[in-house]
């Protein structure tokens, strides 16, 4: 009888041993206790970017080139941005605005430069540029386009040119910052 409570005793408590090794050894989860929601989550998508600031560009999801001057990047023909929808705004709407510059060198090639977007699909208005300098694209949006917490923006130039000499890559416009804001 004794032989056989020891024997109950081991089979009992080896799996309780193994299981608590396990529970801490394995353990992934730390304890945020007194940490903000800001420094225990991943970082949320911004609703309005610089594109030369490091922190923009897990947003920046295609058709982006390298910063350069430390203050602009050039697009591709084809380019996206992913943007925090802002507050209220799957009720009211948002304003999607885009600065850029069209550099001399795009009016030498072509008369005109024609920038379209789309958002979940739906094409927003297209507008036409005539003149190299500072350029702005703005849209408003309707609610159902900014009702989740992140939404993706695709942007289409109708040209496109590549420098040469060296230099192969397809580049759009002179992108400084975009941003989406509640209406």
């Amino acid at each position: 009888m004794a032989i056989e409570g020891i024997a109950l005793r081991r089979i009992l408590i080896i799996p309780l041993l193994l299981s608590a090794t396990f529970a801490t050894g394995c353990k992934t989860q730390r304890d945020f206790t007194g940490y903000t929601e800001e420094e225990t989550s991943a970082p949320r998508p911004a609703a309005g970017i610089q594109v030369a600031d490091p922190r923009a560009v897990p947003q920046l999801v295609s058709g982006w080139w390298d910063v350069e001057d430390n203050a602009w990047r050039w697009t591709a023909r084809r380019f996206a941005v992913v943007l925090r929808a802002p507050i209220g705004s799957a009720r009211r709407g948002a304003i999607l605005r885009f600065r850029f510059t069209l550099p001399d060198v795009v009016f030498s090639r072509f008369k005109q430069v024609i920038l379209s977007a789309s958002m979940q699909g739906k094409l927003l208005a297209p507008e036409t540029y005539r003149r190299p300098g500072a350029a702005l694209y703005t849209r408003q949006i309707p609610p159902d386009l900014v009702s989740k917490p992140s939404v993706r923006i695709d942007f289409e130039l109708d040209h496109s040119f590549t420098p040469g000499h060296g230099d192969s890559r397809d580049l759009g416009v002179i992108a400084r910052s975009i941003g989406l804001e509640s209406r």
